[in-house]
């Protein structure tokens, strides 16, 4: 597979990773979160600030896709170790840190207020090792592409 059709791949899965976090966001969540306050009166006064806190947390993600979307585009040029596609890992790494920071932290929420399902529970729990990992994932090759970029520097300058 050739650069630019391995580019034009990624950057299509980065369309697809949009528009499912719009549909969430904008579809699915409001009416799971309308139908939850009409099933469970004693909780309705909830569903707005959950669906708010989904909203936050669903802005790193859409930035760590914009992100995402710019790294492969340098890909279908044919640079990808350049020092800002590190910089970019790093902050794709520092945002899937801090929405795992904020999944724990509505957890806690929910826990202080009596409303945590064991489901949600575990799909914030699942959502946080997700986040653990691509965090972790992300600074490793965040630091394998600085360390490139810079051999490639040397190697470019070397005749």
């Amino acid at each position: 597979m050739h650069q630019k059709e391995l580019s034009l791949w990624l950057r299509a899965v980065v369309v697809i990773g949009w528009i499912t976090c719009g549909l969430l966001a904008f579809a699915v969540m409001p009416k799971l979160a309308m139908d939850a306050a009409t099933d469970l009166p004693e909780f309705s006064h909830l569903a707005r600030p959950c669906l708010i806190l989904f909203w936050i947390g669903m802005a790193p993600v859409v930035l760590a896709l914009w992100h995402a979307w710019r790294i492969f585009t340098e890909i279908g040029r044919d640079n990808s170790f350049c020092e800002e596609n590190a910089r970019r890992l790093r902050w794709i790494s520092l945002l899937a840190l801090g929405d795992t920071v904020l999944c724990v932290a509505s957890g806690v929420f929910l826990l202080l207020c009596n409303a945590l399902h064991p489901g949600i529970f575990l799909l914030m729990l699942l959502i946080a090792v997700v986040g653990l990992g691509m965090f972790a994932a992300s600074a490793a090759l965040s630091h394998l592409t600085w360390k490139a970029a810079a051999l490639k520097a040397e190697n470019d300058l070397t005749i």
